[in-house]
This record gives structure tokens, sequence and C-alpha cells, in this order.
């Protein structure tokens, strides 16, 4: 519905409070060095009229956008147009009632529903995530993207950057590593780079990697 973009990069830290256009890819403020936050100017969105809009879209789940369960409500994520959008089904999790976890903390039995999102793509909910990420990745003509992860980071961009054609590079500390989750980053044919440190210190060599040879940092 949105006939043109209304999101824009803001830095968080106060006392800055620069603000980006969306098609730029950026990952800390080029002014004063803190993280940026996605805005909108919701005064120019066209939201469907109820939340029961959103919900008919699932009779129309041949439709790649309306079946995943993030783009279905597309208007409250207006940073890029479709033609860029990346899924592959993520967000079809479902609720699962679990009286046994209700009655320990006290609440009535069939009152508490968990989200099981083991039924992403990926089997994490990182996949929730990366849908938008990589939609931005694509707008902004990015080749190639690199994360630090210690599992389900790994994971869901590897499988995502397999689907949209970007080379991708996994950074792993010495310790602490889910080889579950890194298994299927290199099944999904990403690069595996490990360094002597902990995950800060990965993250702290994936910005300088990303920031030298142009790659799209992917980190949640």
């Amino acid at each position: 519905m949105a006939t043109k973009i209304a999101a824009f990069q803001k830095c968080i830290n106060p006392g800055c409070g620069a603000e980006f256009d969306c098609t730029e890819s950026m990952f800390k403020c080029p002014k004063c060095g803190d993280l940026l936050d996605i805005q909108y100017h919701w005064d120019k969105i066209r939201v469907p009229k109820k939340l029961a809009d959103f919900g008919k879209r699932w009779a129309k789940r041949n439709k790649p956008l309306d079946f995943s369960g993030v783009w279905r409500f597309r208007e409250l994520l207006d940073f890029c147009p479709d033609k860029h959008k990346i899924t592959i089904g993520e967000g079809q999790t479902i609720l699962q009632q679990n009286c046994a976890i209700a009655q320990h903390l006290g609440m009535k039995p069939d009152c508490l529903f968990l989200q099981y999102e083991g039924l992403n793509p990926s089997g994490s909910f990182k996949d929730n995530g990366m849908t938008a990420a990589f939609s931005h990745a694509k707008m902004v003509g990015a080749k190639s993207c690199a994360c630090a992860s210690t599992g389900n980071t790994s994971a869901s961009v590897a499988l995502y950057a397999q689907s949209c054609g970007l080379k991708c590079t996994v950074f792993i500390g010495s310790g602490r590593i889910a080889f579950g989750k890194l298994s299927q980053a290199m099944d999904y044919g990403a690069q595996t780079v490990q360094i002597q440190g902990d995950f800060d210190d990965c993250m702290k060599q994936v910005q300088d990697v990303c920031t030298e040879m142009g790659l799209y940092l992917l980190n949640s």
C-alpha cells in the first residue's frame, strides 16, 4: 500500500541524533560512532484499516510475501520496495500451550502459550530479522556479507545469503561455539574464519573487515 519509503536511519545517541537515508549502508553513526536505529514517518504510511486485514493475506499464502509471517505486515516495515524483499517462508511459527510451566509459575494452566521458533527455515528465531536485513542488503546492492556468531546468527545469515546469491563469511571465536549451527552455516556455503578470542573480539574483527572491504555487516 505504501507508495514511497517512509523509513530513515537515526543515531540512538541523544547528543547526536544524526539522520541518514535508508538507502545508505552503514552499521554505526559516521558522526559519533554510536548505533543507528530505523525510524519511520508514520504519517506518511498507508496501512490497512483493521488488524484483521493483515490476517486475510493468509488466505493468499501462495504469494511469497503474504506467506511470510514478517512481510505479511510489510506496511509496518516500510523501508524498501517489494521487489527487493527476500523471503524464504520465515515467521510461520506456532503457539504451543504449556500447562506445566504455567502451573509452576502460579498461572492458570490454560493461560500460557509459548512460540515455537524452531519452525523457522534455519531452525532459529534469527530468521525473523534476517529477512529484513537481507532485503536491505539487496536494496543497497550488497554482493558480500559477514557476521560474528557463536551459533544461531551464522546459520540464519548463511541460509539467507545462499538463497539470494550473496557471498557469506562467518567469524567465530575460539570457544563456546554451537557446532550444530556452525555446521549449518558451512552446509549453506559460508566461508568460516576462526580467530583467537571471544565473541567481542570477533565483533571487532568483523566490523573492521566490513569497513575495509565493503562487506554488509549482518549481526543482530
